[in-house]
Order: C-alpha cells, then sequence, then structure tokens
C-alpha cells in the first residue's frame, strides 16, 4: 500500500513538474510588443501562480476568464484571469491576475474573495 502511494504521489509531481516546464516555454514565447490575448494572458496567469509558488493551492491546469468585471475601474484595459481553489474552504477564495491587455504587465496577483471587492478596485486605480 504505501508504494503504491509513493507511486502516485511521485507521478503527480512529474506532471506538475511536465505542465510547470510547458508554461515556462509558452511564456517564453509570447510576443509582448503587440498587445496581448485572452489566451496569452491566461499563460501569463499561470506563470504568477508558478511565481507565487501556489499551484498545489489552485486549479493550476484551469486557468479561467473572468468576465463580469463592467463595475471595476478601467476593466477595459485589463484581463482578468482566475484559478479557483483545490480545496475550497469556508469561504471560498479564488486567485486573480489582473493583466494589462497592452503590455502584458501584471496589475494584481493574489488571493482574492468577492467579498473584498475593495481590494481589487484600489489596485486598479492606481
Amino acid at each position: 500500500m504505501l508504494l503504491l502511494l509513493l507511486v502516485i504521489v511521485m507521478g503527480c509531481a512529474t506532471a506538475t513538474t511536465e505542465n510547470v516546464e510547458a508554461i515556462s516555454d509558452s511564456y517564453e514565447r509570447i510576443v509582448f510588443d503587440d498587445g496581448i490575448t485572452l489566451e496569452e494572458s491566461k499563460v501569463i496567469a499561470q506563470k504568477q501562480l508558478i511565481r507565487k509558488n501556489v499551484i498545489d493551492i489552485y486549479d493550476f491546469s484551469k486557468p479561467q476568464a473572468a468576465l463580469d468585471v463592467t463595475d471595476l475601474p478601467n476593466h477595459q484595459d485589463y484581463w482578468f484571469v482566475f484559478f479557483e481553489e483545490t480545496r475550497p474552504g469556508n469561504i471560498p477564495f479564488i486567485f486573480m491576475i489582473v493583466i494589462n491587455k497592452e503590455t502584458g504587465r501584471v496589475k494584481f496577483a493574489d488571493d482574492y474573495n468577492e467579498g473584498n471587492q475593495w481590494i481589487l478596485e484600489a489596485a486598479l486605480l492606481h
């Protein structure tokens, strides 16, 4: 039983390493000078999750675009990409990454909960 568990854990670790390498390769191929597409923003967001070292907390393989952002300041200038928690607690959090559509610069990257929307609003006003 212990051997089986070890094989499963090693398999997951190998898959995660391969995913991280694939995202790093995709990130290196992004051309930032021509603006950022939604698909490129998802790669940038995954790279940010790697940098923050939280890929085991959030669903790294499933970046999602937040489309209901029209009430946020300057929303038209940014892509909003988020990852759901893999093991949600009592208060569900997501990891939100806000990426400038023109430059690809990350404006915001942190844990976020809809009850704390003011944090995201404040970040977008700077």
